[in-house]
């Protein structure tokens, strides 16, 4: 590792419009490129290059009204050294996981540095009921445990004590403090870390390129463990590519508004902002979940000159809905991103016309460390897309047989399974066994989804093979559903799917078969999956009884026509109140955007049609289900 300070390498920014300059930048060898890959060199570079600049910017209750506590990166990078010190002294060694049950506190960062740099950090939806935080905390091997200390509001530390006994004995349990709040003397992390050495650390830090650092649930936030192993050479990789692609620079001020048990969270607004030495705001601790926070967005971006917007759909439908009045917004560029969900074309061209925002939306998981596509900064973002591939980053559209190999590649703008090779890729799962459904041959991973690739290589998800709902960027196993459901006496056979919606962009149904001389109503299963699935998020909003399931040849459920009722019950409700009851309404497969709602129209004049057709297209515009109007 060269003298020169974390980043300096990473800012003689080229322009990027196309896939042709990806490949300019790839002209050059990736480890000439990134000189280091050990992130916590490059973490501890962050914190000590300017260490008299505001790293973090506290706001307690989403008002910037508030008088915000402010950390300096020196005290940041100090308190990080003692919190690893900590962990060192309670056994934790380079294998070992440090989990944290927290939401966005500044402690939250002394944790995550901490964490990273002694251990390897594994972030938990403190959201979670007991029983999925005991497996979690089995599943990492968790030697420490740091949850938020009691706090109205909160119930994560009630948690923690309900099943502690569940815990592998010597689990150390500690406790943060939310800022102005009580501690607790006995278990209080930063209280025992400031007995700790903040200049040195008392172990060698040094990280090989391929050391897990970090386990990230990709699970759900509901369902069976599923923890993912992100490596040092995984999460370099992303910051250098986000860092490029996004031209980002150490006097960027961004928001700190997404859980850190999110991989985007971790990385982009935690990992990435440190290494570059760029400013934080944390308006509050529910992040982009506080209401509060969302109503005074656009003031926050006023008063801390946030220059960098990003977020995920649902957050921006709010805020394309709600745009400044009178608040000054000129600090932030003239692009931002977003993903987790499709964004609907609508929200992107309200944006864009309103703010002079172009959105550039990405194509990534948990496990290949975030996106590995974008729309480009400088070129068509193509809405509805998912943009182009990332430098030093393969994306391919396959077709694979029943086994999960690859038969053949698709052609242009043939839809097929996506698979990816990159740096960022992670080496499996923490659990051995859930590797056999996603590792293909010569490192590629094939994570479920299905698109195609045009001729101009932007990537266009067209649907997902793998079953996972995601409601708002909660990402929501259908087993979990199911199994509930399951346990009713009634049921014979349950089917939980996700149905578009125009907020959140799918919200959990399920479709149910009954036992024969069996009787349940809709609102009975319904109530009963609200009390026996543990997190709200995934109690279906619909149950629909049908009389039989459809199945496969193969004697499966078959999804793919439930999906596609689904979303002819949406379109259905949503168009008939505004077309009245004399239309048609069909599903059917598209070669393009692999599923089409048609609506047939009864005839009328041609000069009537085109104020019709705007009542289509405003009636759907959030969603992002293509619809096409046919008239008899």
């Amino acid at each position: 590792m060269t003298d020169k300070p974390a980043g300096q390498a990473w800012t003689d920014f080229q322009p990027i419009r196309d896939v042709s300059d990806i490949a300019a930048l790839e002209s050059i060898p990736l480890e000439e490129r990134i000189v280091c890959w050990d992130i916590n060199t490059w973490l501890r570079r962050g914190c000590f290059a300017q260490p008299d600049k505001i790293a973090l910017t506290y706001y307690p209750a989403g008002n910037p009204a508030d008088t915000p506590q402010t950390l300096r990166y020196a005290e940041v990078g100090a308190r990080a050294i003692q919190v690893a010190n900590l962990f060192h002294e309670l056994g934790v060694r380079s294998n070992d996981a440090v989990l944290l049950l927290a939401p966005t506190l500044p402690d939250t960062y002394s944790v995550v540095l901490g964490g990273m740099a002694r251990g390897i950090l594994c972030c938990v939806n403190w959201m979670l009921d007991p029983d999925h935080v005991v497996e979690l905390v089995r599943a990492s091997g968790a030697k420490v445990l740091v949850a938020l200390g009691p706090t109205p509001g909160y119930a994560i530390w009630e948690t923690v004590q309900s099943i502690r006994s569940r815990f592998a004995s010597g689990t150390h349990i500690l406790s943060l403090a939310l800022p102005g709040h009580t501690t607790l003397p006995d278990t209080d992390l930063m209280s025992r870390a400031a007995a700790q050495p903040d200049q040195q650390l008392r172990f060698d830090p040094a990280r090989d390129a391929d050391a897990v650092v970090a386990y990230v649930h990709s699970g759900g936030t509901t369902g069976a463990p599923k923890l993912v192993k992100l490596t040092s050479r995984g999460i370099v990789h992303k910051c250098w590519t986000v860092v490029t692609t996004m031209a980002h620079g150490k006097d960027d001020i961004l928001f700190s508004d997404m859980p850190m048990f999110h991989v985007a969270g971790l990385v982009s607004c935690a990992i990435i902002p440190i290494v570059m030495g760029m400013s934080l705001v944390i308006p509050t601790p529910m992040g982009a979940r506080d209401k509060i926070f969302i109503g005074n967005f656009w003031k926050f971006v006023e008063k801390c000159r946030i220059t960098f917007l990003h977020a995920v759909p649902t957050t921006l439908g709010t805020l394309a809905q709600n745009p400044p009045v009178n608040e000054d917004v000129s600090s932030l560029r003239d692009y931002a991103t977003t993903g987790s969900t499709a964004l609907p074309v609508d929200v992107a061209r309200t944006i864009e016309a309103r703010l002079g925002i172009r959105l550039l939306m990405t194509y990534g998981a948990t496990e290949f460390t975030q996106n590995v596509t974008q729309a480009p900064r400088d070129g068509d973002p193509r809405y509805g897309c998912a943009g182009i591939r990332n430098p030093y980053t393969e994306i391919r559209i396959v077709e694979l047989d029943g086994n999960g190999r690859i038969l053949r590649e698709c052609v242009t703008d043939e839809i097929g399974a996506v698979i990816v090779r990159s740096p960022g890729n992670t080496p499996g799962y923490v659990d051995p066994v859930q590797n056999q459904t996603i590792f293909l041959s010569d490192g590629w991973i094939n994570n479920g989804d299905l698109g195609r690739l045009d001729a101009d290589g932007y990537l266009w998800l067209t649907g997902r093979a793998k079953d996972l709902i995601i409601r708002g960027g909660h990402n929501i196993d259908p087993a979990v559903i199911e199994d509930a459901l399951r346990r009713h006496p009634a049921v014979a056979l349950v089917a939980a799917i996700g149905q578009p919606d125009a907020y959140a962009g799918e919200l959990p149904v399920a479709y149910v078969q009954l036992r024969e001389g069996a009787s349940a109503s809709e609102a009975e299963l319904i109530q009963f999956a609200q009390g026996h699935i543990s997190e709200r998020a995934a109690v279906p909003k619909e149950i629909h009884i049908l009389a039989e399931m459809p199945l496969t040849d193969i004697r499966k459920l078959a999804k793919a026509e439930l999906r596609k009722d689904a979303v002819r019950r949406v379109f259905d409700r949503v168009l008939r109140s505004t077309l009245g009851p004399d239309i048609e309404i069909s599903v059917m497969p598209h070669d393009v955007h692999g599923i089409a709602v048609t609506v047939t129209l009864p005839a009328i004049p041609e000069q009537g049609r085109p104020d019709v057709e705007r009542s289509i297209d405003q009636a759907v515009r959030g969603f992002t289900t293509r619809v096409i109007t046919v008239w008899k």
